[in-house]
């Protein structure tokens, strides 16, 4: 069996910007920007004017804060 070996110019990026971000999560560009703004998602500025960039591990996370079970859309 062969093993996948990805070529030096493949590679993943660790840091999105606004619009890779939401589509990563499958929201709006707003509402990503309304969830920075209320705290519910850290961002990654290098200084003023600078664009947001996001984190692959805190979208990850956000995802998991987020997930829900059957059994939750029953609980009273």
């Amino acid at each position: 069996m062969q093993r996948f070996s990805p070529s030096p110019t493949h590679h993943h990026r660790r840091l999105l910007r606004t619009r890779q971000a939401a589509d990563y999560l499958c929201i709006s560009e707003w509402k990503l920007r309304r969830l920075v703004q209320d705290g519910g998602l850290p961002f990654v500025q290098d200084g003023e004017g600078t664009p947001f960039l996001f984190d692959l591990r805190d979208l990850d996370a956000y995802i998991d804060r987020h997930k829900h079970t059957g059994i939750d859309l029953f609980a009273s």
